[in-house]
């Protein structure tokens, strides 16, 4: 999945991080990696369980200029159930921060 953000004037730290919290809040163990300005690599695991058959991993980059940041978000090993969750609350809420000015300098 990809989502592109388009003059927005968006802190892509900022973005990244609160990515991560997300992620975090929902129970996954995170990574935040900084490859580059402006460019941030996430993953997210979360372990084999008794809802969770086999370990669900989700991988998040966030790269770009403020003006213009894209989302690419892979995931491995996630039901319907968890892509559900990625379009309504993880790609959903990025898009209702970023109209509110939540990430902009």
């Amino acid at each position: 999945m990809q989502k592109v953000f388009e003059n927005n004037n968006i802190n892509v730290q900022a973005f990244a991080q609160d990515i991560e919290n997300s992620l975090k809040t929902d129970g996954w163990q995170t990574t935040l990696t900084q490859n580059g300005p402006n460019d941030y690599l996430i993953r997210g695991t979360k372990r084999a369980g008794h809802i969770h058959h086999k370990e669900e991993e989700i991988i998040v980059r966030i790269k770009g200029d403020p003006n213009n940041v894209i989302v690419i978000v892979e995931e491995e090993n996630i039901g319907g159930f968890g892509r559900m969750w990625i379009n309504s609350k993880l790609l959903g809420e990025m898009e209702r921060k970023v109209k509110d000015g939540f990430y902009s300098y």
